[in-house]
């Protein structure tokens, strides 16, 4: 099933070449690259956090295989980077700070993304508690029979299983 949020995700991936740069038009190539890799995590974060938002946990799962593809993607672009920082800085110094600017931008959606993903999992744990206490309550009491004879409690269930990995 498509979603509005799903047209709001870039579905390509960047690929990054492992071999030193060089020249000044592969320092342009890479940091275009780059802020593609960047404008992709970006879209796929904001995407999961309107999900969330929203309420559409279901959906969360059509988000997960980009948002890792895209999550390498940026990585590996963070280890060229790392690999070819002098070659970079002296052959495209615009760029470079383009570069940085939109990573900078990178850190409060970061925030806002955790900040969702830690509320609903704050209501999640809330609504498995009140669940798990509610099926604990439904004990019946021990009482006694017509003829005197004590009864034991039937428990409607023994307990609640809960997978608390996010």
């Amino acid at each position: 099933m498509t979603t509005q949020h799903d047209t709001d995700i870039v579905q390509s991936t960047v690929s990054f070449e492992e071999e030193p740069i060089q020249t000044r038009v592969q320092a342009e190539v890479f940091c275009e690259s780059f802020e593609t890799a960047v404008e992709n995590l970006v879209s796929i974060i904001e995407a999961e956090t309107n999900l969330l938002r929203d309420g559409q946990i279901s959906e969360l799962p059509t988000v997960t295989p980009r948002k890792n593809a895209a999550i390498e993607s940026y990585l590996s672009g963070i280890r060229v980077a790392s690999a070819n920082a002098i070659a970079l800085g002296n052959l495209a110094p615009q760029s470079i700070q383009r570069m940085r600017e939109r990573h900078g931008n990178l850190r409060p959606i970061l925030q806002r993304n955790l900040q969702v993903v830690s509320t609903a999992r704050t209501v999640t744990d809330n609504v498995i508690e009140t669940v798990a206490k509610a099926v604990g309550s439904q004990l019946k009491t021990k009482g006694y029979t017509a003829n005197g004879v004590m009864t034991t409690p039937q428990r409607s269930a023994q307990g609640i299983a809960v997978n608390q990995t996010l």
